[in-house]
């Protein structure tokens, strides 16, 4: 893979532009610039310098339709992913998706034990699943 740079500090890879040297991606910062985080909060939660998200907001600033039209096309993209998967989860699952992580824990450690006890019903020793 070809990386062209944009600037010193974005660059332009197969995944969209990122910051250079980092997976971050430039649709990463816009989608917490969308959600209302403000500059420190952004700079914390993706870990990034002053001059990193200096660069990424002035690369925004510089191609704002390009990159909400992307970021709309990866939005609806992850949607149907994300409807696909939970269907094939519904289809080959036990438990409804409404199902709590919790009942769902309970019920199958319950059936690893009776699996254990079906393979050894004479082996009198507990081992916790």
């Amino acid at each position: 893979m070809r990386s062209i740079r944009a600037t010193p500090l974005i660059i332009e890879t197969e995944r969209g532009p990122c910051i250079a040297g980092r997976r971050t991606t430039i649709y990463s910062i816009y989608e917490q610039l969308q959600s209302g985080l403000d500059r420190e909060g952004i700079k914390q939660h993706l870990r990034l310098s002053e001059a990193q998200l200096d660069a990424a907001m002035a690369y925004i600033a510089q191609h704002k339709e390009a990159i909400e039209r992307e970021y709309t096309e990866i939005v609806r993209r992850s949607e149907a992913r994300q409807a696909y998967y939970e269907q094939v989860y519904r289809e080959h699952s036990r438990f409804s998706p409404e199902t709590p992580i919790e009942e769902r824990a309970v019920i199958l450690r319950q059936v690893l034990l009776e699996k254990k006890a079906a393979i050894s019903p004479n082996n009198d020793t507990h081992h916790p699943a």
